[in-house]
């Protein structure tokens, strides 16, 4: 199944635009919604693919704290920047009391729907601006908004999964070492677990977090509704993530 291919931005490790997925009316169009890790090492050659790509709405999820220790690197850039913590600390962070992938997930769709809404409503109004989704590792908390996205619009579900899935090999090697020797400082052993939190994207994460939603709501449609996002902001979500079959 095609998934999203790696842009390699410089400084960035997954940024991914997630355009030629397969959807139901057609294809998820190229150069509207990108996905990333962190975007504080972008320097001037970042900066520059950015401008290239036309990115002008920013949507970061990670909270305060975070946003201070690693500030996007954003300087001279003509881009909306939304910070939406999805909640306090990073999934690493969220592991030292021991939480699974399983259950972070099940937290951000049941705890924190309203920044998934608010995400989604943002990505939905961006009209001729690229927007780019991300927070630490652009795995968890961007891989849930982003997969929501796309299967509000009819994306294939398996598509969505695999495309979840590959941010695991993105990650592995440097940007993982550095995250777990990061996390290390704070009294944080390096287990498998720690690394399958930090660095991992297993398909069955994000197949439980989309069973638990159908589960509750029928659909992942109906889940945005209830949650407080419109018909209208369905529409035009699907209006501008997917271009119809010709």
């Amino acid at each position: 199944m095609e998934t999203s291919t790696r842009i390699p931005v410089p400084g960035t490790y997954n940024f991914r635009d997630v355009g030629g997925l397969p959807a139901a009316a057609g294809r998820v169009r190229e150069g509207v919604l990108f996905r990333s890790d962190g975007l504080h090492r972008l320097g001037d050659t970042g900066r520059d693919e950015l401008r290239r790509l036309g990115v002008g709405i920013i949507i970061d999820l990670r909270d305060q704290n975070e946003s201070r220790a690693m500030p996007d690197d954003l300087d001279g850039l003509d881009v909306e920047v939304l910070q939406l913590p999805v909640f306090e600390g990073s999934g690493a962070s969220q592991g030292a009391g021991g939480i699974s992938l399983d259950a972070l997930y099940e937290r951000i769709v049941t705890q924190h729907a309203s920044v998934v809404v608010s995400a989604l409503r943002e990505i939905a109004s961006a009209g001729d601006r690229s927007v780019v989704v991300h927070c630490t590792a652009g795995k968890d908390r961007t891989g849930i908004v982003v997969a929501l996205a796309l299967l509000a619009v009819g994306v294939d579900h398996q598509a969505v999964v695999d495309d979840y899935a590959r941010t695991e090999a993105n990650l592995a090697g440097e940007w993982l070492e550095e995250m777990v020797a990061l996390i290390g400082r704070y009294g944080v052993p390096d287990t498998p677990e720690l690394r399958v939190l930090m660095g991992g994207s297993p398909p069955e994460a994000l197949e439980g977090v989309i069973d638990t939603v159908e589960r509750m709501h029928g659909s992942v449609r109906e889940y945005l509704l209830a949650s407080g996002l419109s018909l209208a902001d369905l529409s035009a979500l699907e209006r501008l993530l997917v271009e119809p079959d010709a």
